[in-house]
């Protein structure tokens, strides 16, 4: 019986350490990612823009399901999650945000494609908020805001060294 109530207090502890740490882990992010690809922004940008062709070469990306010209499905092993492109400027910019408000996140993905002497440069910005204490002590702790930007921009270079 001892050793119970010692075990649900140390749950209890971490419980609201994690609460905490959540609670002081700011709510907004804004985060940027570039890298350099040696193709010319239009093929960035295609690659980009073909949302139906993500499951052949982004990691984890099982199906992308097409609703319309401006909405997309995409599902990973994080479950489905709808997009809406709000802004699209070819060869120079797309915006993506989030399009579902039940989720316990939301944000835009900003890619900005640019030249660098024929080569191509991608940006991806992140804009998200994470209002839940919990989910944000694990979005910034355990699965970093970061990584899924930069597996995005690995893919393509490792989309692009398959085609050479």
């Amino acid at each position: 019986m001892k050793f119970a109530l010692i075990a649900a207090g140390i749950i209890l502890l971490l419980g609201l350490i994690v609460f905490t740490m959540g609670m002081l882990a700011p709510k907004d992010h804004r985060l940027s990612l570039s890298q350099d690809y040696p193709v010319p922004v239009s093929t960035v940008y295609q690659l980009v823009r073909d949302y139906e062709a993500y499951p052949s070469w982004r990691t984890g990306i099982k199906s992308m399901q097409k609703e319309g010209d401006q909405r997309y499905i995409e599902e990973s092993g994080h479950g489905k999650i709808p997009y809406r492109i709000i802004e699209d400027k070819t060869n120079q910019l797309i915006v993506s945000k989030i399009d579902d408000p039940s989720l316990p996140f939301s944000g835009t993905w900003t890619f900005e494609f640019s030249d660098k002497n024929g080569h191509s440069q991608l940006r991806i910005t992140e804009a998200g908020s994470v209002p839940n204490p919990l989910m944000r002590f694990f979005a910034t702790y355990v699965f970093s805001h970061e990584k899924t930007m930069r597996t995005y921009l690995d893919d393509v270079e490792r989309k692009f060294k398959q085609k050479t």
